[in-house]
């Protein structure tokens, strides 16, 4: 599984790939990516509807979080701003998605040289 945050502003990108979509993976990713970019952004990260993170998606931007997803944005200081579900939410998330095919691109072509 391919773990991928990307800044909005700047566009820089940290991948993780991962044995399984679990929490603890989902969390480790975090870690690594703060670490990687040297800090935790200031404002928000934004997400998809992410089952390592959301019980249940309500209306509109209104999740339901799971305990421990809601513990570790707490230690880190963030908020997470979620994307709305369907195609009028799919323009909020296109810069991530991107950037996860133009990393699967570029290491499956470095890789098969």
């Amino acid at each position: 599984m391919l773990f991928t945050l990307r800044m909005s502003y700047s566009g820089k990108a940290v991948h993780r790939v991962f044995a399984t979509a679990s929490q603890e993976a989902f969390f480790e990713g975090h870690v690594e990516a703060f670490e990687s970019l040297g800090g935790v952004p200031s404002v928000h990260i934004r997400y998809d509807n992410l089952k390592p993170a959301v019980k249940q998606v309500l209306f509109g931007r209104s999740r339901t979080e799971s305990a421990r997803w809601a513990a570790f944005r707490s230690w880190y200081g963030f908020s997470a701003f979620y994307c709305t579900p369907g195609e009028e939410g799919a323009h909020e998330k296109g810069g991530v998605e991107h950037e996860g095919g133009r990393f699967r691109r570029t290491v499956t072509t470095a890789g098969s040289t």
